[in-house]
């Protein structure tokens, strides 16, 4: 308004009757009486004035952040992995079919809940040893289930162990990795309630003036669903058809294949929930026992599940490994530190796996290794908020040139060479196709069945070169590894294709 001259009969600057009365009597006069240098400053004196009275008398001046670099220095971590756990059956993240998962969602209450956190792979070896290493897949080597670290890797117990740390780990899957720098360690082969007993018994003897890290992954939610019991049976009583808590009734949908109708997706919904449900139940015994036993004052948690489930969203497929897909792909993350982060925060931005190891060696104050691939969230803890805009986060797909890339609501599958992946035992040929690229908008279509690529070739070469950029001049450690005959029966039984 400074520049516009004196303001129009009627505007605010001309309430005074007098003055009014001057202006009709000779408007002439006025205007060429008043100085337009003095009716800007005049302008801008009320503007100010006006600005002044919105701020508030009581406006409290911004708070700053905490620093949380180091501010955990010495202190006690636990990691908690479930395997197969979709964030949105989670109450944390929305649902509200069953109450699938009070433990979980408390636990993740108590710190920082991760909105849109990004596993790099749909597969539970590469995606734990993301979040060991802080590196893509291709950069720790452990491309393919049944791999194992290369023995030169700095992973977190390791970085751990070197600072003075006890280390255990009790898990239910990845047990033949070529783990190094545990003090202890076992693998129960998908008994969650035997790695649950191992880790309070090791929890209970540590010695009390020194920290420790205590590893736990979970079979959790994977299939066949059996740590729901009979759940499902409760939840969907009735049913007839043909899926059940069993490989030998899953299997057959993806490998004959047979198409399942609106009831049968129904129970297969049951099935996995019951799971989940049993995950919580689990989860929650190992959280209580070990607040019982002390181990949780001055202890970092963090939860994180490795990936998710398709449940027949795409593909007529029920599985994981091989999905592209955020119903795999979005995974459950949170992070705790009682006094250090406050409780009930949410970020929104989109993290990835990879960040994990990074941000917690920036908590507890211990040096990085140079190569790194993700990035430290101490900033998201200090201030979560959605001011920040996210980077994009990506995915790889073994040892093959698929990967996605998801930045704010776009998301691109891209596979320049067309590979038909071979993902499940005694499949089909072509069981699983994936375009050479797909593109979709998750703001509209959350459930990635609209393929825009054709109509929005700018975005694709904007999200292709993205991938581009991310991946040159990174470490590949991807090399061809021998699986032990007895590991791939192992993995075969899984559900798993052994590379």
């Amino acid at each position: 308004m400074a520049g516009r001259g004196p303001a129009r009969k009627g505007s605010f600057l001309y309430r005074d009757p007098g003055w009014e009365g001057k202006v009709r009597a000779d408007r002439a006069t006025i205007r060429s009486s008043i100085d337009p240098m003095t009716t800007r400053r005049l302008l801008l004196l009320v503007l100010f004035l006006i600005l002044l009275s919105c701020r508030g008398k009581d406006a409290p001046a911004p708070k700053a952040a905490k620093p949380l670099t180091g501010a955990a220095k010495g202190w006690n971590v636990i990691l908690l992995t479930v395997d197969t756990l979709r964030a949105d059956r989670l109450g944390a993240y929305g649902y509200k079919a069953r109450p699938n998962s009070p433990n979980v969602d408390s636990q993740l209450a108590s710190g920082v809940t991760f909105d849109n956190a990004m596993s790099q792979r749909a597969s539970t070896w590469p995606s734990l040893a993301s979040v060991l290493t802080g590196l893509y897949p291709s950069g720790h080597g452990v491309n393919e289930n049944g791999y194992g670290f290369p023995d030169d890797l700095p992973t977190l117990p390791k970085l751990l162990h070197a600072a003075g740390y006890q280390t255990g780990a009790f898990l239910s899957n990845m047990c033949q990795a070529n783990h190094q720098g545990w003090d202890a360690f076992a693998c129960s082969g998908g008994q969650d309630g035997k790695d649950i007993r191992r880790a309070l018994e090791w929890a209970h003897g540590v010695d009390p003036h020194r920290p420790f890290l205590l590893w736990v992954h979970l079979f959790g939610a994977h299939p066949p669903y059996y740590n729901g019991g009979d759940g499902a049976e409760k939840m969907d009583p009735g049913y007839q058809g043909p899926l059940g808590p069993r490989k030998k009734l899953l299997d057959p949908v993806m490998t004959k294949p047979i198409a399942l109708d609106a009831r049968d997706v129904q129970h297969l919904d049951a099935l996995y929930d019951a799971a989940v449900q049993g995950s919580d139940r689990i989860s929650g015994a190992l959280l209580q026992g070990l607040k019982d036993a002390g181990r949780l004052d001055r202890t970092v948690i963090l939860f994180a599940a490795d990936h998710g489930e398709e449940l027949y969203q795409h593909n007529r497929y029920l599985y994981h490994s091989c999905s592209v897909y955020q119903t795999t792909l979005h995974v459950p993350l949170g992070l705790s530190a009682p006094g250090l982060i406050p409780a009930g925060a949410r970020v929104p931005q989109i993290v990835e796996l990879i960040d994990l190891l990074p941000t917690l060696l920036d908590l507890l104050g211990v040096a990085k290794p140079a190569e790194q691939h993700g990035k430290s969230l101490i900033s998201y803890l200090e201030q979560p908020d959605g001011r920040r805009r996210s980077l994009p986060a990506f995915s790889e797909y073994g040892s093959s040139t698929i990967h996605t890339v998801l930045q704010d609501n776009w998301k691109l599958v891209h596979n320049p060479d067309g590979i038909s992946p071979v993902c499940i035992p005694d499949a089909p040929p072509n069981h699983y196709p994936i375009a050479k690229e797909e593109l979709y908008d998750l703001s509209r279509d959350p459930g990635e069945k609209e393929n825009l690529a054709a109509r929005e070739p700018a975005r694709v070469a904007e999200l292709s070169g993205l991938i581009q950029r991310r991946f040159a001049g990174l470490r590949n450690r991807v090399r061809q590894q021998k699986v032990p005959e007895k590991l791939q029966e192992e993995l075969k039984s899984l559900g798993y294709v052994a590379h």
